[in-house]
C-alpha cells in the first residue's frame, strides 16, 4: 500500500471515528431530550388526574361525577383508570395491557410512599410511552402517549446524521486524498529518480525542489546533493582511471622496450646493456612512486574517517621539516609565527606538508635551501627552482599535471593534487605565488 493510500485510509478513518462518536452523542442527547418532554408531560397529564380522583373518590358508579369531559378524554393520551383489584374501571381511546406489576401498584394504593413506572409497549403497531402510577388509597392511573412523531423526528434525525456524516466522510477522503496527493508528490519522485538510477545508473535524475522548508523538500534537496556528490565522485574516478591509465602507459612501454631489446640482443655491449638496465630502474621506481600516489587517491576517504583535533600546526611542520632534513641532508629552514592552533586531522596534514617539501626539493637545484614558513594557519614552501609559468600555474594541483620545464624530471604529477585534497577537505585554500625577489616558487596552503 502506498503512502498516499495509507494517509487517506488514516484520515478517513480518524474523521470516520469523529463522525461515529459525534452523531451518536448527538442522537442520544436528542433521544434523551425529546423523551424527557414526554415524561414530563405523562407526569403532570398523572398528577392532574391523580389530585381529581383522589377529590372526588373516584369507582364505576361515579365516574361521571368525576368529570368525563375535563380529565379522561383529551385527545393527546391515553387514560386509563384500575381499582385495587387491578380491573380496568375506564379506558379511552385504546385499552392499555395490565401486567403483574401493574396489578400489585393497584392494589397498594400509594400505601407508603407512591410509586410509579415507566414503559415502551406497542399497540396495533402504535408504540406509546406509559407512565403506571399508585393513586389512593386503592388504584392505579395509567397515562400513555403516543410516540410515533417522536420516533419520526428521531429517524429523521438520524438519517440526517447518516446523510451528513456519510457525505462529510466522503469529502475528507477526498480531501484528504489530495493532500495526501501533494503532500507526496516529492516522494514519489524521490521514488521514481531512486529507481532510475538504480535501473539507469544516471546519476542526473534531479528532483524539483521546489519552494518551501518542509521535511520533504530538506529530503529532496539533500538527495539531489547525494546524487551530485556521486555524479562528482564518479567522474573523478572515471579522470582518475583514464589519467592512470595514460601515466602508467609511458613507463610500462618503455620497460617492455628494453625488455624486447635485452631479450633479442643476448650478446650486447656490457656498458649498453648497463645503461637499458639502469633505465630500466628509473622507470620501476617511477612505478612504484605512481603507484603509491594512486593508492594515496585510491584510500582518501580513509583519512577523512580521521576525526578533527585542536593542534599546533607550526609543531606538525616542523616534525616534518626534521624528518626531510634526516632523510634528505637538504638545508631546510623553518620558521613560525603569530596562532596556528587549527582544527585537523593530524595524519592528513602531515601528508600535505610532506607533499609540498617534497615537490620543492626536487625543484630546487642540489645545494639549494627550502624555505619553510608557518604564519596564523599558512604554510608557504619556497623552492630555488626554475619557477612556474603563468599559463601552468592555474593547474599546478591538478592531477597528473606536470609544468612544461619539469615533464624531464621524475614525478607522477599527484602529489600537489594530493595536497589540494586534503585542504580542501580542511576547508582551506591553496596558491602558488612569486617570492618577492622573484626566484623559485612559494607553493602552500591557508586553513
Amino acid at each position: 500500500m502506498s503512502l498516499r493510500t495509507r494517509l487517506t485510509v488514516g484520515v478517513a478513518i480518524l474523521v470516520s471515528l469523529v463522525v461515529i462518536l459525534t452523531g451518536g452523542f448527538m442522537f442520544r442527547t436528542a433521544k434523551s431530550e425529546l423523551r424527557g418532554e414526554v415524561d414530563s408531560f405523562l407526569e403532570r397529564r398523572s398528577r392532574t388526574v391523580s389530585s381529581a380522583i383522589i377529590a372526588k373518590n373516584v369507582d364505576r358508579k361515579n365516574l361521571v361525577a368525576f368529570g368525563f369531559e375535563d380529565f379522561l378524554s383529551r385527545p393527546d393520551a391515553v387514560t386509563q383508570l384500575l381499582n385495587g383489584s387491578g380491573e380496568i374501571i375506564f379506558s379511552w381511546p385504546v385499552e392499555l395491557p395490565v401486567n403483574s406489576t401493574d396489578m400489585e401498584l393497584a392494589a397498594r394504593g400509594g400505601q407508603g410512599q407512591s410509586r410509579q413506572r415507566y414503559y415502551d409497549i406497542d399497540i396495533d403497531g402504535t408504540h406509546y410511552r406509559v407512565l403506571s402510577k399508585e393513586v389512593p388509597p386503592e388504584g392505579l392511573v395509567q397515562i400513555g402517549r403516543d410516540l410515533s412523531e417522536v420516533d419520526a423526528a428521531l429517524g429523521g434525525i438520524k438519517n440526517n446524521i447518516l446523510f451528513f456524516g456519510g457525505s462529510g466522510i466522503l469529502v475528507s477522503s477526498f480531501i484528504a486524498w489530495i493532500f495526501a496527493s501533494r503532500f507526496t508528490r516529492p516522494v514519489v519522485r524521490l521514488t521514481r529518480a531512486a529507481e532510475k538510477v538504480a535501473n539507469t545508473q544516471d546519476l542526473v535524475a534531479f528532483i524539483d525542489v521546489g519552494e518551501g522548508d518542509s521535511e520533504i523538500n530538506r529530503l529532496a534537496e539533500s538527495f539531489n546533493i547525494m546524487l551530485e556528490a556521486l555524479a562528482s565522485s564518479r567522474e573523478q574516478q572515471r579522470r582518475l582511471v583514464e589519467d592512470a591509465s595514460h601515466e602508467l602507459r609511458t613507463p610500462l612501454t618503455s620497460l617492455r622496450t628494453n625488455i624486447e631489446v635485452l631479450l633479442r640482443s643476448p650478446t650486447m655491449d656490457p656498458v649498453q646493456q648497463e645503461d637499458i638496465l639502469t633505465d630500466a630502474k628509473i622507470e620501476v621506481e617511477e612505478l612504484g612512486i605512481l603507484v603509491g600516489e594512486l593508492v594515496e587517491l585510491a584510500t582518501e576517504t580513509s583519512r577523512h574517517e580521521e576525526p578533527f583535533v585542536t593542534s599546533d600546526l607550526g609543531d606538525i611542520v616542523e616534525e616534518v621539516v626534521q624528518k626531510f632534513r634526516r632523510r634528505t641532508d637538504r638545508n631546510i629552514t623553518y620558521t613560525t609565527a603569530g596562532d596556528n592552533v587549527r582544527e585537523m586531522r593530524i595524519s592528513g596534514m602531515d601528508r600535505a606538508v610532506g607533499n609540498l617539501i617534497e615537490n620543492a626539493i626536487k625543484f630546487s637545484p642540489e645545494g639549494e635551501k627550502v624555505d619553510v614558513r608557518v604564519t596564523d594557519g599558512c604554510v608557504a614552501v619556497r623552492d630555488y627552482g626554475p619557477g612556474v609559468s603563468r599559463e601552468d600555474r592555474s593547474r599546478v594541483f591538478d592531477r597528473f599535471f606536470r609544468a612544461t620545464n619539469a615533464r624531464s624530471m621524475s614525478g607522477s604529477g599527484l602529489g600537489l593534487s594530493i595536497v589540494s585534497e586534503i585542504i580542501r577537505a580542511h576547508g582551506g585554500e591553496v596558491f602558488v605565488e612569486d617570492p618577492p625577489d622573484g626566484e623559485g616558487t612559494v607553493v602552500g596552503f591557508r586553513l
